[in-house]
This record gives C-alpha cells, sequence and structure tokens, in this order.
C-alpha cells in the first residue's frame, strides 16, 4: 500500500464500511495509518469500531439528503483526498425475471449503481482539486449474465458503464476511476446468496468452485487497496479488473 508523504494521515473514504468487504477495508487502512470517512445506512457501527482515525457517517442511496451529508464529512477533513472506495451494494432475490418485482430491480439498481452517482455529487468537487482515485467494486455478475440474477446482472453492468464514463470525465482532473469485479467472496452475504439459490451444502458448492474455494474477504480487500493507491497503478484509469477464473 502507498503511504504518501505528508506530516498527516492520509485521508480515503470507505462506502459501504458496515459491509463484510467495507469492513475488511476500512480495517487495513486505519491499521495502516489512514484517516478514514466510513459509511453505513442500516446497521450502524459497533463502538469498538470507531478510534481516531476513523469518521463515520450515515449513507442512503435512496436519499437525496445522502450526498450533502457525506460532502460535510469529508469536507470536515483536513489534507488531500487520496482514495474513495465505493463498496455499497445488494444482492437480487434470485428469480427468473419474470417473476422479480419491478421494486426489486429499482432497489438494487439503487443500492449497486446509483449508490456510486450518489457517491461522486458528494465528493466530484474535493476529489477534482485532490486528484483522487475512485476505486468501484462491481462484480463478476456485471459480464457474465447467470439465470436468476437479472436484477443484480443489470445493475452491475451499469456499473461498469458508468465507472467507465466517469472515468473519462474527469481524466482531465488528474482523477482515476476504476472497477474491481471479483467472483463469489466467502462471505455473510455469499452465504445468504446461496439460500436464496437453494444451496444446502456450502462447503460442496464452494469445492466446485475454480481452485476449490471462493475468495477470501482480506484476498479482496488488499486488490481493492493496492489497485487505488500503489504507485505502479498510477496510470490507469477507466478498466474494468476481474478478480477470479475465466470460464
Amino acid at each position: 500500500m502507498t503511504q504518501p508523504s505528508s506530516t498527516s494521515a492520509p485521508l480515503a473514504v470507505v462506502t459501504g464500511a458496515s459491509g463484510a468487504l467495507g469492513t475488511a477495508i476500512h480495517s487495513r487502512l486505519t491499521a495502516a495509518g489512514w484517516r478514514v470517512v466510513a459509511t453505513y445506512n442500516t446497521r450502524a457501527p459497533e463502538p469498538e469500531q470507531g478510534n481516531e482515525h476513523s469518521t463515520w457517517a450515515h449513507f442512503d442511496a435512496a436519499d437525496e439528503a445522502s450526498s450533502d451529508k457525506l460532502r460535510q464529512a469529508v469536507d470536515a477533513q483536513p489534507g488531500r483526498l487520496h482514495a474513495v472506495f465505493a463498496c455499497v451494494g445488494s444482492p437480487s432475490s434470485k428469480q427468473p425475471v419474470a417473476e422479480t418485482p419491478m421494486g426489486e430491480f429499482r432497489s438494487v439498481y439503487e443500492a449497486n449503481a446509483l449508490s456510486f452517482v450518489r457517491t461522486w455529487h458528494a465528493l466530484a468537487e474535493r476529489a477534482r482539486c485532490d486528484g483522487t482515485s475512485v476505486l468501484a467494486v462491481g462484480s463478476d455478475a456485471g459480464q457474465a449474465a447467470r439465470a436468476n440474477n437479472g436484477p443484480y446482472t443489470a445493475a452491475k453492468a451499469a456499473l461498469e458503464a458508468l465507472v467507465v464514463t466517469v472515468a473519462k470525465e474527469e481524466e482531465q482532473h488528474g482523477v482515476r476511476v476504476n472497477l474491481l469485479a471479483p467472483s463469489l467472496i466467502d462471505s455473510p452475504l455469499a452465504h445468504h446468496v446461496m439460500a436464496l439459490k437453494g444451496v444446502t451444502d456450502p462447503k460442496g458448492y464452494f469445492a466446485q468452485l475454480p481452485w476449490g474455494r471462493p475468495l477470501a474477504l482480506d484476498e479482496v480487500a488488499g486488490a481493492c487497496i493496492e489497485l487505488a493507491t500503489a504507485a505502479h497503478w498510477s496510470y490507469v484509469t477507466g478498466q474494468v479488473y476481474p478478480l477470479g477464473v475465466v470460464r
């Protein structure tokens, strides 16, 4: 991880920091001495999660006022905003498109795609001034359309398009925007999704995956931070990086 040469700790934003992957990214950053503005939605952080390096803010993709609240939380922080990690997301109910309510399409799109838009509305001005690196977390589902996952696949594909678009728009300001698209991560959300799919033997399901296992939270968090902050990635923008095995 790159540690910028500065007398103050480097600053990052992690949206969806109360989720499993957001928590892993947040923990790695604060352990390395970064200051983090971290967001949550339905689940407020436990007291022990807070420390002198973290500022928590409520953020809801469905709430117009969320952009203002996030902007205010970040503007209160001194120094350069080095990195933004957009980790907000939500799964679908794993039904065929014909049986999926329209409301689910809207809510899944809101969580997975519009949350990135709201984040950018909140942080664009600061990011342009600071030459920030933005890393969105997508999914291999964005390019691998699978049955019974229509809302999620469509939303993640839209997120990829948004990331590439914003990268082209903001290159003139020195802002880099990329997306990491991991395959299945071993997390509470993954087990919930498997249950929706009717999987009763998670270990057996994992054994059928490439390499015989899912991705670990810590390795995905490490890849996110590396891509967003390491100097040898500073040339790239507008890229979608799969994290998994070609099938």
